[in-house]
């Protein structure tokens, strides 16, 4: 009996996901974690499990918030936020940028408000393209759309356009 990997057309996959996605809204098929939450054990071993450093449970049980948890590791899932981290860089990012008063109050009002324009952003202080390296005192969070306007300036010239913002506008 030979294996054969059966080939979907893209026009089969989206009939299958559009009866799937019937069966779901119907109640027919019910996904086996509805209505169950999950641990926090489970959630900070399944995060340990697939961090790409080495850090104990007893380390990240530490961390009472676990979605500001998550949300940090999020802001370096990318490899050009992330290349040059060590274990070690990685907590102390984590330690730093989790007690960070002004990261705490963007991420509460993001939360808060859902609001797009004010979502936590990594942002390095003196850019990458100005020579800016990894180190964690170059790094800071600011909201999304100031790290879209910020680009590639320097902190110190950008610090002089938002005190100037109303002669740009």
């Amino acid at each position: 009996m030979r294996n054969k990997l059966r080939v979907f057309t893209k026009e089969h996959r989206d009939k299958i996901s559009i009866k799937r996605k019937e069966l779901y809204s119907s109640g027919a098929i019910v996904a086996w974690q509805t209505g169950k939450t999950m641990t926090r054990d489970f959630i900070l071993k399944n995060m340990k499990a697939h961090l790409k450093y080495e850090v104990s449970f007893e380390w990240l049980n530490r961390f009472e918030d676990i979605a500001k948890l998550k949300y940090l590791n999020g802001a370096i899932k990318r490899k050009r936020d992330y290349e040059g981290f060590t274990s070690e860089i990685y907590k102390a990012y984590v330690e730093k940028f989790y007690n960070d008063k002004k990261f705490n109050e963007l991420f509460s009002r993001w939360k808060a408000t859902g609001d797009k324009w004010i979502k936590p952003s990594l942002d390095h202080i003196i850019p990458k393209a100005n020579q800016g390296g990894l180190l964690l005192d170059n790094l800071q969070f600011i909201s999304w759309l100031e790290n879209r306007a910020k680009v590639d300036m320097l902190q110190s010239d950008w610090n002089k356009i938002k005190s100037n913002i109303n002669y740009y506008l």
